[in-house]
């Protein structure tokens, strides 16, 4: 079965997103909302939320998602992009973090008032707790590479590799659930009390923790997602 071309594709409806907002921004703003659409277009090309099953037959015909799916689809991929790509395959500081909730945000109300999709308020939310949450977590992960910078120990053992999923925290103690190396909770982990300010139950932090002594020690993070 053919997939039918919409009357306006998600590629044409980005265009017009950004054509609206360029003379009511400034430009440096807009260069911020150009660059997290574009991002999240390269989130949709590589991960076709929704349509995954369709890739090789509409890549291999010569198409690519945001110029084959409509704007039902067009917010299909928040969930994803905010929670895993941004925070994960992006490298970027606490800007533009933030501005990849704002901008989003903004799009899904604009695809409202537009008429494009009835209803964008769940995608709104998803984007508004991003905007607060992923600067933060940037910012954790910020503070996390400095502190292990400063204070890596010099021997350690029973290194555990994994994702760690924040189970509990306390000012300046941290306890992690490994992701796939074991059941047992790990902790308390010492951390800056700015980090256990900002952390919350269940954000996912990526790295290594080892056995110092009698305790547990952060002795590498990657990422910290929200």
């Amino acid at each position: 079965m053919e997939t039918a071309k919409p009357a306006k594709t998600i590629s044409a409806i980005f265009d017009e997103f950004l054509t609206d907002q360029k003379d009511r921004i400034k430009h440096k703003t807009f260069l911020k909302y150009q660059n997290i659409i574009g991002l999240y277009q390269s989130y949709l090309e590589s991960y076709w939320p929704g349509h995954d099953g369709e890739y090789d037959k509409i890549t291999k015909a010569g198409g690519t998602y945001c110029n084959t799916f409509g704007p039902e689809d067009a917010t299909e991929g928040y969930s994803e992009f905010l929670g895993y790509f941004m925070p994960r395959k992006v490298m970027c500081g606490k800007d533009t973090m933030q501005a990849a909730g704002t901008v989003t945000k903004k799009l899904a109300k604009w695809l409202a008032e537009k008429g494009y999709i009835e209803d964008t308020e769940d995608a709104q939310e998803q984007a508004s707790e991003a905007a607060k949450d992923l600067p933060n977590a940037q910012e954790v992960l910020d503070i996390l590479s400095a502190y292990l910078d400063e204070t890596a120990p010099a021997k350690h053992g029973g290194e555990i590799e994994d994702h760690f999923w924040i189970e509990k925290i306390e000012p300046g103690k941290l306890w992690l659930n490994p992701l796939t190396a074991g059941k047992s909770v790990i902790g308390p982990i010492p951390v800056p009390k700015r980090v256990t300010a900002l952390c919350e139950p269940a954000w996912d932090i990526g790295g290594v923790v080892a056995k110092v002594g009698k305790g547990w020690r952060l002795v590498e993070v990657w990422n910290v997602s929200p």
